[in-house]
């Protein structure tokens, strides 16, 4: 007979499983090995799909909408091996999902997006001993030279300042001086701005991001209560004042509106980069701009502001 632990009671005396009957050493000391390579449990001959969808459920209920449609988009790309029992999985079958995205020219934040999700199944995978081993931490991602963030230049940014109640051009205005990202501006309400302070306090994606408090800069004021006094559940909202996705908003009004007034077509995440780089050219303090943006070095919330710092984060802004 051979067995293997699988735990304790709550008195400390060791939980066996038996995992068969053998006719000798040899044969008992095979099947513990392959036990552990292979593990002898219901969920053993689970299917890549048959994971994935016992997966995320409850891992998509904790994570933004963003976040849940970069994982999807993954998971596409790894569906090519949805019927494959997990256990069969290599290495080799997600670096050639890998290499293909990378072929076809595909980012590579979508890139890693792929060993990222076969990384948490690989992870869930082991909680529920199903495999023994993460195949997916030896992917390897192509490497990629950093490019230049493309930022909007000033004369750029000034068409866009005489273009003044042009329909949108108000918006990508207000993403320029706050540095919002595009679906932290589509997520602000009327609860998110308060005029007596003149700040906003809005932002997603990362602890630090999180709720922080933004002033609004005098060029953009106009633009705020403009909004503000429209009937929506959101600030920035359609004609029937409700929600904008972000595909709906970059497509059909965000870049028209810079097609209309001859200011390249950059995406929406320039705007947060040209507000970077304008508060950097205008000598702001890096601390600041960086809790402005809400990177994760500087991880402050609303609760945790105190009157100095707000009136330090206005100086930076004003600067601009």
């Amino acid at each position: 007979m051979t067995r293997k632990t699988i735990g304790k009671t709550d008195t400390g005396k060791p939980i066996y499983e038996t995992i068969g009957y053998f006719e000798d050493k040899e044969l008992a000391l095979n099947a513990l090995v392959k036990s552990h390579t292979e593990p002898i449990i219901p969920k053993a001959d689970i299917t890549l799909k048959d994971l994935y969808d016992e997966w995320y459920p409850d891992k998509y209920e904790y994570i933004s909408k963003q976040t849940e449609d970069c994982y999807r988009a993954a998971w596409n790309r790894l569906s090519v091996y949805g019927k494959v029992e997990f256990k069969e999985l290599r290495t080799g079958h997600i670096q050639s999902v890998v290499n293909k995205c990378h072929k076809e020219g595909k980012s590579i934040s979508t890139i890693k997006n792929i060993k990222i999700l076969a990384s948490m199944l690989y992870d869930y995978a082991l909680q529920n001993d199903v495999v023994n081993k993460n195949y997916a931490e030896f992917v390897r991602l192509p490497k990629v030279e950093k490019e230049e963030k493309e930022i909007f230049t000033d004369l750029e940014i000034q068409k866009l300042e005489k273009a003044e109640g042009e329909p949108w051009v108000d918006t990508i205005l207000i993403l320029i001086y706050t540095g919002l990202r595009i679906n932290e501006l589509l997520s602000l309400t009327k609860f998110s701005i308060n005029f007596e302070n003149q700040t906003i306090t809005g932002g997603l994606k990362t602890e630090a991001g999180k709720n922080r408090i933004i002033p609004i800069h005098p060029k953009i004021l106009k633009y705020i209560k403009t909004w503000y006094d429209k009937n929506g559940e959101y600030l920035i909202c359609n004609e029937k004042g409700k929600h904008l996705s972000d595909r709906v908003y970059r497509d059909t009004l965000y870049l028209p509106a810079l097609d209309a007034h001859g200011v390249r077509k950059l995406n929406p995440h320039s705007c947060r980069h040209t507000c970077a780089s304008l508060l950097a050219k205008a000598g702001a303090d890096t601390l600041y701009i960086q809790r402005i943006l809400g990177h994760a070095k500087y991880s402050f919330t609303a609760d945790t502001y105190t009157r100095t710092d707000i009136e330090e984060l206005r100086k930076a802004i004003l600067k601009i």
